[in-house]
């Protein structure tokens, strides 16, 4: 996506984009927090079942659409992780876990918008920002980095929540 910006502007568009990742991410964990309270995962199985999922996801041939296919097949697989498939009211932790991913979409596109208040007017990499192809690549590259940390934070939190269980 970037391969076509001078070296120096590219480092600087890596650094806005850390930044204003690392800004919106208290906002993503506390979206993590509310679906793991929410579904009570650590009770409902001991393994964390989001490592498979975080492995899709970090995977070089994978895409948003390929993390949500594998997280719905979870819900019918045999022998796959009962977290899956507990239910709440008429919601399916995995399809809420698919909404979740597709509502990152709004902290990738607040992330854009920082990014792109962050650099000032005479600034080269105005250039590149402001050309509408390279400005969508740019927030479905930050957004499927959004949806990997996310899967990987809620495997923290599971893993947390059932060492905490222990505890108790």
């Amino acid at each position: 996506m970037q391969d076509n910006l001078d070296p120096f502007l590219r480092r600087q568009l890596e650094l806005r984009i850390q930044k204003a990742m690392a800004e919106q991410m208290d906002d993503v964990i506390e979206k993590i927090n509310a679906i793991a309270e929410k579904f009570s995962i650590a009770t409902e199985d001991k393994k964390s079942p989001f490592r498979n999922v975080l492995s899709v996801a970090i995977s070089p041939n994978s895409s948003i659409g390929i993390v949500k296919l594998f997280i719905k097949c979870q819900i019918g697989k045999s022998g796959s992780s009962p977290i899956w498939s507990k239910k709440i009211g008429n919601e399916l932790f995995a399809t809420a876990l698919v909404c979740e991913i597709e509502q990152l979409t709004e902290d990738a596109n607040n992330i854009v918008k920082n990014i792109r208040k962050s650099i000032p007017k005479n600034n080269p990499l105005n250039n590149y920002v402001d050309n509408v192809q390279n400005l969508k690549e740019l927030t479905k590259e930050i957004y499927f980095k959004l949806v990997q940390l996310y899967l990987g934070y809620l495997a923290r939190k599971h893993t947390a929540l059932v060492g905490e269980a222990k505890f108790k």
